[in-house]
């Protein structure tokens, strides 16, 4: 080869060593207004990525035709990559040669300069992003450890990007099991929005106004490992050594005891740690449980001054955080005692709804009636449910700067002396009229079933006007004559008075007779409306009380996890240059 020719080959070489597209990626300039990426966890332990981001290209940039989307790991397929522009399906989506990831090709949609448009992307199927929880807190864990896909500086000149990043936990995973990790250079809050989804998984989202999508925020949770299949973690091989081999025979003596040592570890040890075992799992059950009916906002607690009087006992009985089968409970038999409705059957309830109704209906009371219009079973318990849900936000604005702990007390002494009206009243009649007046107020006692049996047992009861319209059973006395020949005037419906026309007397019932059914049945007409109580409370509480955040921090604060995570660089030429890593790494 002479020498002119072999000038010509090296200039050759290094012009197809010079990166072209470098010189062109200078001219990309851009931002984004908004910014959301959610991370779901599936039950399989894959992982399906959302991606939304509002592009604004710089008047003065490049024609934005590619966005390249950095996946955690390489664990992915292609055609599980959904993208749109505009809500136009992608032409194509291929290999990233930048980035490990896709390119997402706008092909003839791709932003024009001073142009925007709106990028869209569901990645499915992604393997390989947990790995086994690293604290020491927790058993039995895994970690999911998220960078979002980000672009290069040079290219995005977002300040002030609308940025929202989502974690959804899997489906097994239980309201106080998860755990979030305080975000690392993120510009907004460390405390995430903890609730539900509508399918009842739990989810951590942090948001903000003040984010770019040039920097590298560092997001995670963790959550049982048994949420999802074994063996999906991502765990390092455990190193071994060859060490030389010693052959060290144990004595007749020795191989006795060390026998029965293990005998005693075989059988004691695995009892103690099933038994440990059983408890804490009672014991979570127990917490779940008790969370699960909290349903008050915590804003309610929140300290004011002074008592809010002026509450129903309805209401009263939703800021004591009385069970939402009593609360239903009493809201009928206001209405029975308003003659608005009449039990037809009690299990399943069926009511008999008066028209026209009675004026003054509060409006729980309202939406108690229109639910039951529905004949649907599952309709009506979703109206019942939106019913409890208003009620229980309509207390906490009523009690808005006031203090919850005096107005909490002003209502128990209600109660008390509610309670001590009837316990002390001498005779029966004056008793069943006292237990009649201030019922509303007596069934928000938490021993309201044991007071009831305790008060009328041994002793006759002397039943409310009401009690036809309660107990579909009963079949009231009818008698001639004047005098109405019927119980004391408290009781008696439609008596005569010397015409010798009909009169119906309520008669008097055994005390325990009265206390079975004011008890059972009421409780019985509530489950049959609303199904398992805890379950029925925990999708209000989902609603109106969304779950505590639970976190864990190491040392002074800040993100905490191995396995995953790792910060990339980003040397990318091209519009959409993004790295983007997670929980498993690169």
């Amino acid at each position: 080869m002479n020498k002119t020719k072999r000038i010509f080959f090296l200039l050759s070489i290094l012009l197809l060593l010079i990166p072209l597209g470098s010189a062109q990626a200078q001219d990309y300039r851009f931002t984004l207004s908004a910014y959301e990426v959610e991370a779901y966890i599936e039950a399989d332990g894959t992982l399906t990525l959302y991606y939304y981001m509002e592009f604004q290209n710089d008047p003065s940039g490049h024609a934005i035709e590619y966005v390249d989307l950095g996946l955690p790991t390489t664990q992915y397929k292609l055609s599980d990559i959904k993208a749109d522009i505009n809500g136009v399906t992608m032409p194509e989506v291929n290999d990233s040669a930048y980035v490990q990831g896709a390119e997402l090709a706008l092909g003839k949609y791709a932003i024009q300069p001073g142009q925007s448009g709106v990028v869209t992307a569901w990645v499915y199927g992604v393997k390989g992003v947990l790995s086994p929880y690293d604290g020491t807190d927790r058993t039995d864990y895994a970690n999911f450890l998220f960078v979002p896909n980000y672009f290069g500086s040079q290219y995005d000149l977002s300040q002030n990007t609308e940025y929202r990043m989502t974690i959804i936990l899997p489906p097994a995973v239980g309201a106080e099991q998860g755990v979030w990790y305080q975000p690392s250079g993120w510009p907004g809050s460390s405390e995430p929005e903890a609730t539900m989804t509508t399918d009842g998984r739990v989810n951590y989202s942090w948001y903000t106004t003040n984010a770019d999508v040039h920097s590298e925020y560092y997001f995670g949770a963790a959550f049982p490992a048994s949420a999802i299949p074994s063996g999906v973690l991502i765990t390092e091989k455990p190193s071994t050594t060859d060490g030389g081999y010693t052959d060290i025979s144990p004595s007749p003596t020795t191989n006795f005891f060390s026998g029965l040592w293990n005998t005693i570890k075989c059988a004691f040890f695995p009892l103690v740690f099933i038994g440990f075992f059983i408890f804490m799992i009672i014991t979570a059950k127990k917490q779940e449980d008790k969370r699960k009916m909290q349903y008050l906002p915590p804003k309610i607690s929140v300290e004011g001054k002074g008592i809010k009087r002026g509450l129903t006992a309805v209401e009263a009985g939703i800021l004591l955080e009385e069970p939402l089968d009593k609360i239903l409970t009493m809201i009928l038999f206001g209405l029975l005692k308003k003659e608005s409705v009449t039990v037809i059957n009690r299990d399943p309830l069926k009511i008999d709804i008066v028209d026209p109704l009675p004026e003054g209906l509060y409006p729980y009371e309202q939406a108690f009636l229109e639910a039951f219009k529905n004949e649907n079973k599952a309709t009506r318990r979703t109206g019942i449910k939106s019913l409890m849900i208003d009620l229980v936000k309509e207390v906490a604005d009523k009690m808005k700067g006031f203090s919850s702990q005096e107005t909490k007390d002003y209502y128990q002494d209600i109660i008390r002396r509610a309670w001590q009206a009837v316990e002390t009243a001498q005779t029966p009649d004056i008793k069943s009229a006292q237990y009649d007046h201030t019922l509303e107020w007596t069934m928000l006692d938490k021993e309201f079933n044991d007071r009831t049996e305790r008060t009328f047992t041994g002793q006759p009861v002397y039943v409310p006007t009401w009690w036809p319209r309660y107990d579909p059973t009963y079949r009231p006395v009818v008698s001639s004559g004047g005098g109405g020949g019927g119980l004391a005037a408290p009781t008696t419906i439609g008596a005569g008075s010397g015409g010798g026309r009909p009169s119906v007397s309520l008669p008097s019932l055994p005390g325990a007779d009265f206390a079975a059914s004011m008890v059972n049945g009421a409780s019985n007409m509530a489950a049959s409306v609303i199904g398992n109580v805890t379950d029925f409370t925990s999708s209000v509480t989902n609603r109106t009380n969304p779950i505590p955040v639970s976190t864990t921090r190491s040392g002074g604060g800040g993100f905490r996890g191995s396995g995953g995570g790792h910060a990339c660089a980003c040397a990318c030429a091209c519009a959409g240059c993004a790295c983007a890593c997670a929980g498993g790494g690169r």
